[in-house]
């Protein structure tokens, strides 16, 4: 599986820029062990870069060049990096085997799926349009209500491992299609193609701030992203104890936060299953993504009903 793995910098205002502190961390094959390459490492200092380039993006042009565009114009954008990513499918999926360790055919579905999302989130942008200043109905004439769909801002978005591109595009692109300008973090295991995400906005032009891409540690750059106050709602997919630790910075600015956490997702089985198929799914689910996966199936909820039957089987 011969693939090069680009150097890369920080993706901040629509530029590559070198971490200020100039700190870079290894990229370790799982597989192998081997160190196959590095990445940037941000700090604190690179965040408050990014957040300003976030803010920059949304208040450019009264707001007209992004937060405010139509949905039809951000959705052109959406389609060109579904596009760019589809182009570059197999080179991505093997940077993602090597870099994350699922195998390649996993990989390569991983991928696809990178560019069905963007195109997914490019339909719904469209549609915001046609959904904008949509009268409410009210009992007294003298009253007009409308509503009006808003960006919320700058984003904050922490991602995991086991997913690494596809998990980033499920908050970057829904983000990127209400309008808001984006900080993308991902996780240090495995920051590669995030990192190639960030080539692919340049290349179709995306503006400049939209999408900011910060690799590193969790403490140097994760912590100051989730409690800066100028970041308007934090994503976060991984642990609770993060989770928890994100939770409690964004109260103190009272700041939305959207987690996904841990989790053991059982397979629940009833009594008029087909067993073989029942048995095949659960080793399926479980074992997909090498079990690593907050959605593997290693639990089950049995009818009390087919007791007997496995039981004796």
């Amino acid at each position: 599986m011969a693939v090069q793995v680009p150097s890369r910098q920080l993706f901040i205002d629509g530029e590559w820029r070198e971490p200020i502190l100039k700190k870079r961390l290894p990229i370790i094959n799982p597989a192998t062990e081997e160190i196959i390459g590095n990445i940037p490492a941000a700090t604190a200092e690179d965040v408050e870069l990014a957040v300003a380039a976030a803010r920059r993006a949304l208040s450019r042009n009264k707001g007209k060049d992004w937060a405010t565009a139509p949905g039809s114009a951000r959705a052109k954008y959406l389609r060109a990096i579904a596009a760019k990513v589809t182009e570059r499918k197999t080179e991505l999926a093997k940077l993602e085997a090597i870099d994350c360790g699922k195998p390649l055919d996993e990989a390569v579905w991983d991928i696809e799926d990178v560019a069905g999302c963007f195109e997914y989130y490019a339909d719904l942008a469209e549609g915001l349009d046609a959904k904008q200043k949509a009268p409410v109905s009210l009992p007294m004439e003298t009253f007009k209500s409308y509503v009006l769909k808003e960006p919320i801002g700058v984003v904050g978005l922490i991602t995991p491992w086991n997913y690494p591109l596809l998990m980033a595009t499920w908050k970057v692109a829904p983000s990127l299609a209400a309008g808001c300008a984006a900080i993308l973090k991902p996780s240090e295991l495995a920051s590669i193609t995030c990192l190639e995400l960030a080539e692919v906005c340049r290349e179709v032009g995306l503006p400049p701030g939209v999408l900011n891409i910060l690799t590193g540690l969790g403490p140097e750059a994760g912590a100051p992203l989730a409690s800066h106050p100028d970041v308007d709602k934090i994503a976060f997919t991984g642990s609770s104890a993060t989770g928890s630790k994100i939770m409690a910075a964004a109260a103190q600015m009272v700041k939305p936060v959207s987690l996904e956490l841990g989790g053991k997702s059982p397979i629940i089985v009833f009594e008029d299953v087909d067993l073989d198929k029942a048995a095949e799914w659960t080793a399926f689910g479980c074992f997909w993504t090498n079990g690593q996966i907050c959605s593997a199936t290693s639990r089950l909820i049995v009818h009390l009903f087919l007791e007997d039957i496995i039981s004796h089987s």
